[in-house]
């Protein structure tokens, strides 16, 4: 009996300390924010990017460097795996050329001792096109989809912001998503942009649009327009960290909103209607 409750008792501390560990990560989890870093530099006339999202002091990070093209996952500065491989290998194969599976042929051909296969050109195939029910039910989905745009959406949209509950609502969002913006800024940017269109009009509306942007002002900033030509460059670094604590809590304020969920179900059924 006491082996027994020897034994119960090693695998009650074995998962106490698992369930211990389990809890510690979450906390870390909520609490740690992710710190993410994005610089782009010119070199040579190439305008070169990197970016990195980490956690916990880098013992987890997404990088990608100048240097390479590919994003590669690292653990404690180790890389683990390139998330961008598979992208890789496609384009590859579409930079073979064309000819290379004919000189494939040749090769097999010579080795087995036969001659190589000519060449064929079939004359094409013209297709008939089916006629009957088949066309028709093309021309009514096609109708169909061409119908997804109507002025009564728009004005019943237009009605539905229109009304008082959904004001507050829609005003309660808005107060939200600019929180959510100011949150997700980064705190440090630096660098040089110069931007010009090549038209002087539309490089000082460029401009006036950016300059309603609170970056446009910070300390180590330098915005240039260029009104003669058409250029575009761009140096510098910005840095800034998220919490993921955050944003679970803004999902459960927006969640926990009545008037929210009243309009995000009107907002359903008149699309159920218009699907209809």
């Amino acid at each position: 009996m006491s082996i027994v409750l020897a034994i119960l008792k090693w695998i009650g501390i074995a998962l106490g300390g698992i369930l211990g560990l389990l809890l510690f990560a979450l906390i870390l989890f909520f609490l740690v924010p992710v710190r993410y870093y994005a610089a782009c530099e010119k070199r040579e006339g190439k305008m070169l990017y990197s970016f990195r999202f980490s956690w916990l002091l880098r013992l987890l990070s997404l990088e990608k460097r100048n240097a390479s093209s590919s994003l590669q996952l690292y653990v404690l500065g180790i890389p683990i795996k390139n998330l961008s491989e598979g992208k890789e290998k496609k384009e590859e194969k579409k930079k073979k050329p064309e000819g290379e599976e004919e000189k494939k042929e040749e090769k097999t051909a010579k080795s087995s001792g036969g001659e190589p296969p000519e060449k064929t050109t079939a004359p094409p195939k013209r297709r008939r096109k089916p006629e009957g029910k088949g066309t028709e039910k093309k021309n009514i989905g096609r109708r169909k989809k061409k119908k997804r745009f109507s002025f009564g959406k728009v004005s019943s949209i237009i009605s539905i912001v229109r009304e008082a509950e959904n004001k507050a609502a829609l005003q309660r969002l808005k107060k939200e998503i600019v929180g959510c913006i100011r949150y997700l800024a980064p705190q440090r940017i630096r660098g040089r942009l110069l931007i010009g269109t090549g038209d002087p009009a539309s490089t000082g509306l460029l401009f006036g649009g950016i300059s309603l942007f609170p970056f446009a002002y910070q300390k180590g900033v330098q915005i240039s327009p260029d009104f003669d030509e058409k250029v575009f460059e761009a140096e510098g670094y910005i840095k800034g960290r998220v919490r993921m604590l955050y944003l679970i809590r803004l999902f459960i304020r927006l969640y926990r909103d009545r008037e929210l969920r009243m309009l995000w179900n009107t907002m359903n059924q008149m699309n159920e209607k218009e699907a209809a």
